[in-house]
């Protein structure tokens, strides 16, 4: 089974969010599980190597905007495994962000193929969000054989662009029999496109895929996702577990494991809730807050985003509740309007809540090692890492049950959950969650270790997609 992803991030190569991090797992689980899998994308100007020798594959031209465009074409392996990537150079529309970067990256990609510049041809194209949606579309044009599969990563961010674009990839409007646009505002809408013309779609956990069909969570696209929802499917994200583990997180001063480790470390490995408490002391000392077993230490790490990571709920609870009784460590950059608000309470009860306002990745692993829980209320969130990650040190996650959330938490077993997007839901399930920490050590003990031992690794999804290829290869 021969597959090339497709994506334009790649962590540690060049990542601006979470797509970068499944890039990097994704394909390398599946290239482990016997998949003859590649990975493309483009080789920007802010591209790190990290002293990996590129090998230049071949130098072409594209015809975009009616006007001939170098390609050189790379290979390098991904840093540890044989897995190939390919990264595309392109000066003019590939080395830094523009409007046409991703109209031209799907027209070079299809070129590449069509013409063979791999010396290895794929049977499945594997896209990914509205970055990649028209190679669908171009390999339906152009009647390609090759099978296309499009990840759905956040319905919200479409792509939209002038249909005058399509000229400039050489796309007559009058032959393209395939195409749909909005005539009235003369747009294209990529992730649109990809969704109709992709043999299968999917969503990055199953309870997103049934969202996207309502008029709450479908981004004005419901109506039309309805239509193809035979073929859209759900599978959840996993996480990488070499790099987020607390028996090897170079970031932590204090390791720990959920069962009795056999091998050996240069470093003392502690048990699972001397561990957590040690951790958790190690933390209360670096933001300057009392240290103390019997306060409960709950933190927040994520984007001030107010239409998608409920930081308003928080802050409504925090103007209701005694924060005296708690400690709060919050971690995250965006809205201006709940920097300030957040900087203003981490000025006023400087000894319960701490806001750092910058993201840092080795406080980001103290507060998933140190916490006893951690705040996830999202509005809607189509899979979620952080609940994960912080599941897998031992730091139970209270969040709102939607999404990828409500398909990695068991509320009351290995986490908690509230249905309303309301600040009072939120508290109410904070509280309980607290009582159960304060009164009943054996539960919140076992709750803990329930969530570390979890299976939330990249090995089960990768599982799903092989059996959503073969179901693709056997597609007619």
């Amino acid at each position: 089974m021969k597959v090339l992803f497709v994506v334009w991030e790649l962590a540690p190569f060049f990542q601006v969010g979470g797509l970068g991090d499944v890039a990097r797992s994704l394909p390398k689980t599946l290239y482990t599980q016997g998949i003859d899998i590649r990975i493309i994308l483009p080789y920007y100007r802010a591209f790190k190597l990290h002293r990996v020798k590129r090998k230049e594959i071949k130098t072409f031209s594209v015809t975009y905007d009616k006007k001939k465009e170098k390609i050189t074409l790379y290979q390098i392996h991904f840093l540890d495994s044989h897995l190939p990537v390919y990264i595309i150079k392109n000066k003019k529309y590939l080395d830094v962000p523009n409007q046409d970067l991703f109209p031209f990256l799907n027209l070079v990609i299809v070129e590449i193929l069509e013409k063979n510049y791999l010396s290895w041809q794929p049977e499945i194209i594997h896209c990914n969000d509205s970055h990649d949606g028209l190679i669908p579309l171009i390999i339906k044009h152009k009647n390609l054989p090759y099978k296309t599969l499009l990840t759905i990563h956040n319905l919200t961010h479409q792509g939209k662009m002038s249909v005058d674009t399509l000229a400039k990839m050489g796309i007559d409007l009058g032959k393209c029999h395939v195409l749909r646009w909005e005539i009235k505002k003369r747009q294209i809408n990529r992730l649109l496109e990809g969704i109709i013309h992709a043999d299968l779609v999917n969503t990055v956990s199953p309870t997103y895929a049934k969202e996207i069909l309502t008029e709450e969570y479908g981004a004005g696209l419901d109506e039309i996702i309805k239509n193809e929802k035979q073929k859209i499917f759900g599978i959840l994200n996993g996480i990488d577990y070499d790099s987020r583990c607390p028996l090897k997180d170079k970031n932590l001063i204090y390791h720990y494991n959920a069962t009795n480790v056999t091998e050996n470390y240069p470093y003392k490995i502690y048990p699972l809730h001397q561990g957590k408490e040690m951790n958790k002391k190690f933390l209360q000392e670096k933001l300057g807050f009392t240290v103390s077993e019997k306060i409960p230490l709950i933190g927040f790490i994520g984007r001030f985003d107010s239409k998608q990571k409920g930081i308003e709920l928080i802050h409504k609870m925090f103007r209701r509740i005694n924060l005296k009784k708690f400690q709060f460590v919050i971690l995250g950059e965006g809205e201006i309007e709940w920097v300030e608000r957040f900087n203003w309470l981490a000025s006023f009860y400087e000894k319960n809540i701490a806001y750092i306002p910058v993201f840092d990745s080795r406080l980001a692993s103290q507060i998933y090692a140190g916490c006893n829980f951690l705040l996830v209320p999202s509005k809607y969130e189509p899979c979620g890492l952080i609940q994960m990650i912080a599941m897998r040190y031992g730091t139970l996650p209270i969040a709102r049950a939607t999404g990828g959330l409500k398909d990695s938490i068991k509320d009351g077993e290995d986490g908690f959950l509230f249905k309303n997007y309301s600040s009072f839901d939120l508290e109410k399930k904070l509280k309980q969650a607290v009582a159960i920490w304060q009164n009943d050590k054996v539960k919140y003990q076992k709750m803990v270790l329930a969530a570390m031992i979890k299976d939330l690794s990249w090995n089960k999804s990768a599982k799903e997609y092989i059996n959503l290829y073969q179901k693709l290869l056997t597609k007619i």
